[in-house]
Parts: structure tokens; sequence; C-alpha cells
């Protein structure tokens, strides 16, 4: 069925490829490498062979087949090769971020692809569902080709939608390094580093490293130093009890009393470590 699909959307993205590169014209992809920045336009994109691929999608929970480029070929384009000792990390429109070290990379076996169309769809994209909003994942989805199909990796992959950015760092670099150093600690600091790691640093950041959807929690004034913990765990509880259209989700259903409090303890914990 997979090859099938597959023969599929090789005819359709022949027949669609003028237009994709009509919409390419309108955006560009930005990487970041150290202090060097380069923007790959409409007519970079054009040296690359545009490719299609079926994926089981965890974010639409169903296959899907798209139109782009394989990450490792745009990177190449940008004089970028794998490092094991390197991150990746995607930022999307709003500044949601998102990373994985390329030694996870190589050891899920997985390859990355980045989306430029949707083959499911004649015009557009399929939108998805984002708080109470629907958007569409585009200019640029990442997505993944895993070694079987219907194996879960061994490793958490990232899939961010409306993609703009991606950025080459050494793995322990900013954030990587705060929570290395930490690895000492124990109980529910250590605990809430994983839970911090796992759901919110892709929309909050630290010391001025991760996502910028959501506020900075530690500099100048670390979050739990002018908020009350009370309210704190309430909120990520339910943030729209709070706050009519919060992007922030709710972690009830998610995460545990116990976890919340341990993100808790973690994040005053950071306020005596601000850089």
């Amino acid at each position: 069925m997979l090859i099938r699909l597959s023969i599929i959307a090789s005819i359709a993205i022949f027949l669609i490829s003028p237009s994709i590169h009509a919409k390419e014209a309108r955006t560009d992809l930005t990487i970041l490498q150290g202090s060097t920045k380069q923007v790959i336009t409409e007519k970079d994109f054009r040296q690359l062979q545009l490719d299609s691929i079926v994926v089981k999608d965890p974010v639409y929970n169903k296959h899907k087949r798209y139109a782009g480029y394989w990450l490792r070929d745009i990177l190449a384009l940008a004089g970028v090769h794998p490092d094991p000792n390197t991150t990746w990390t995607f930022r999307a429109l709003d500044g949601y971020k998102t990373s994985i070290t390329v030694r996870d990379v190589l050891k899920s076996g997985a390859k990355a692809f980045i989306a430029v169309a949707d083959l499911d769809k004649e015009e557009g994209w399929e939108k998805i569902q984002q708080g109470k909003e629907w958007i569409s994942p585009g200019p640029y989805y990442l997505v993944w080709q895993t070694p079987l199909e219907d194996l879960t990796p061994s490793v958490k992959l990232p899939w961010p939608y409306q993609m703009v950015e991606i950025s080459i760092n050494k793995a322990q670099g900013g954030l990587q390094k705060l929570f290395a150093e930490s690895s000492n600690e124990s109980g529910p600091v250590k605990r809430g580093i994983k839970v911090f790691q796992q759901n919110c640093v892709a929309c909050h950041s630290l010391n001025l490293e991760g996502g910028t959807v959501g506020p900075e929690l530690n500099v100048p004034k670390n979050i739990a130093e002018y908020e009350d913990r009370k309210f704190l765990k309430e909120f990520i509880s339910n943030p729209s009890s709070f706050r009519a259209r919060s992007k922030m989700p709710a972690f009830k259903t998610t995460l545990s009393d116990q976890e919340i409090d341990d993100v808790l303890d973690f994040l005053t914990w950071m306020g005596k470590h601000k850089n």
C-alpha cells in the first residue's frame, strides 16, 4: 500500500512542482551556524531535487504525503554537514523552538525531510488545530522517514510546523550546558529538569535560551520570585481558565500533580542560576 502511495506522490509532485516553487518565492528559510547566517531562497531551492515522501504523521495521526527536500541536502547547500556533537534547533513563525542532537538523529536512524507542499490537498495545506485556531503547517514542516514505517523511534523526534529557521550549535551550548551542569542535582529538581525539557523549553526560555512563544522564566527575575506557587500550579494545570485564547496547553491531563510540583521546584532552583 505504501509503495502505491509513493508512486502516486511521485506523479503528483511532477504535476504541481511549478506551483510549489511559486510559493517558495514568498518565503525563505534561514540557516544559522555560529555567527554565520544564510538565507535559502527560491533560486537556491531550485538547485535541489524536489522529492516526495509518505509518512505516518503524529500531528495529523494518519498517513500523509508531502513534497519537499531532504534536510541533509538543504544543510549541504548551506555548507553544513552532520556533526554528532551539534544540535539542530528549529524555530517556528510564532517563536516556538524545538531541538534535537545530531547524535540522537543518527541513533534513531530516521531521515529528516522538509515538506513544502501537502500532496493530499489540491491547494494549500490541510489545517492543523492549535488551541482554538486552525492553522497551516507551512511554509516549512519538518517530518521524518523512519527505518520501519510503523516503528516507534528510540528517541523522541521533533515535528515542528510553520518553520522558518534552523540553527546549528554545539550540543553542550545554551540550555543543554545548563542541564549538564545540573546533572548532580537529585530529587524534585532533577525530575523537574526532565519535565521542563520535555514539555516547556520549546515555548519558554531560561536565561534567554529556549522558545519565545511564552515569556522568559528566569531573567531578569525568576517567575517564582513574583508569582505565587499556588497560582503557578493552577495556571500550568489549566491556563485557559485564567486567560482566554491562551496558546499554552492545559497540562492537567498530561502531567501529574507531582510532575508540576517538580517543575516548579526546578524553576525555583533556576532563580539561583541566572546568566
